[in-house]
């Protein structure tokens, strides 16, 4: 009798533990949101592209967009102001590209940001970056649904203490990556991606950016 009677407590505490527990946490007053990055193409030309949230509650599930904002972009050898307008959904681009005749990344700018008299800056130089070489593809079985794993390689210049960011992106898959070449200065390097239930015949788009310390540092927390 005291066996049966401890294995009945025993599964009553084991469901109790699956209730679910929503937390009353304290939540903070929304703050400005700025996803923002320029890149120039091969061709000298250069684009903006930024995107404007508010921050939320831990269980709130919608994004909110910023759509009234005023963004500018100042070349700071030149004085140029280039407006970034409003596109949809808290979007901001630049409406034409701009060419500079000089060393990109020996010109800074300057972003400006105005929230409703809130007002936003940040100076950035831009980030030399290199081009992907080759890509590799491998079908890995055993875990249960095949995996696809995507690797990329590229060669990492000597003597720079480069940093980088990786995107994937196909119609059902977005990914991002970092790396730095601390380990692997002046060799061939790379970056892999693992994709679930990847199509035969699928159309996918890897990138490779330079990035500075401060933004790898970033996406590393995140």
């Amino acid at each position: 009798m005291k066996k049966y009677f401890i294995y009945i407590l025993g599964l009553f505490l084991i469901a109790s533990c699956s209730d679910v527990i929503e937390l009353d946490l304290n939540n903070s007053d929304p703050r400005l949101v700025i996803d923002a990055a320029m890149e120039r193409n091969e061709m000298g030309t250069t684009s903006t592209i930024i995107k404007l949230t508010r921050s939320a509650g831990f269980y709130d599930e919608d994004l909110v967009f910023v759509d009234d904002a005023t963004i500018t972009i100042t070349d700071n050898d030149t004085g140029q102001i280039i407006p970034i307008n409003f596109v949809a959904d808290g979007v901001y681009e630049s409406n034409f590209p701009f060419i500079r005749s000089t060393d990109p990344t020996a010109v800074s700018y300057t972003l400006n940001i105005d929230d409703n008299g809130d007002v936003y800056t940040a100076t950035e130089v831009f980030q030399q970056t290199v081009p992907l070489i080759d890509v590799e593809q491998q079908t890995i079985s055993g875990f249960g649904d095949d995996i696809t794993e995507i690797t990329a390689f590229f060669n990492d210049p000597s003597g720079q203490g480069n940093f980088y960011l990786f995107e994937y992106n196909d119609d059902e898959n977005d990914q991002v990556d970092i790396g730095d070449d601390e380990f692997t200065d002046g060799n061939r390097s790379q970056t892999t991606f693992f994709i679930e239930e990847l199509e035969p015949g699928t159309v996918a788009n890897i990138r490779i950016m330079g990035i500075n310390q401060r933004c790898f540092n970033f996406y590393e927390t995140l």
